[in-house]
């Protein structure tokens, strides 16, 4: 699915300008706002940390003026990007933190294996539900940015909890 949802923004990317090209790369004050959400929330449980911060990039897009489904796809793609950015940088850093521990590395990278298959999987039923209209690519964005950030705060926990 993930697969799926970049051959779609690949697409996308190829259909428009260079100069609009921009509209799908986080700016600093977004990445700034996750980073900050995520700070402030850093004693909160990961579900209170998910429904804090998940969201603060492109749920406001939904509801803008301007609104269609090139700006609201751009705004998940942004934040998507952000999560994922964080995830791999998490993860990097558990795994080289296990890298005394084979055994519990090779753990972790099978999970994260499964988590995408489930990802792909979960967000590739909003494409098949909306096949051939343009909310599938909206709604699909929507569910890959939820479940990228999702994941990318558990790869936290388990990064911190690295440290006990």
């Amino acid at each position: 699915m993930h697969r799926i949802a970049t051959a779609l923004g690949l697409l996308l990317l190829m259909s428009v300008p260079a100069i609009a090209q921009k509209e799908f790369e986080p700016t600093a004050a977004e990445r700034k706002t996750i980073g900050d959400c995520i700070d402030k929330t850093a004693g909160d449980s990961e579900l209170e940390q998910m429904s804090k911060c998940i969201g603060l990039i492109a749920d406001p897009c939904v509801d803008a003026p301007d609104a269609n489904t090139f700006t609201i796809v751009a705004c998940n793609m942004r934040e998507q990007t952000i999560w994922d950015d964080r995830l791999n940088d998490w993860y990097g850093q558990a795994q080289s933190q296990l890298k005394g521990d084979a055994g519990a590395a090779a753990a972790l990278k099978d999970a994260q294996r499964a988590w995408i298959q489930f990802r792909d999987a979960k967000c590739g039923y909003w494409e098949k539900r909306y096949e051939g209209g343009t909310f599938a690519s909206v709604a699909t964005g929507n569910c890959t940015r939820i479940e990228t950030g999702r994941r990318a705060l558990e790869m936290r926990a388990i990064f911190e909890d690295l440290d006990y």
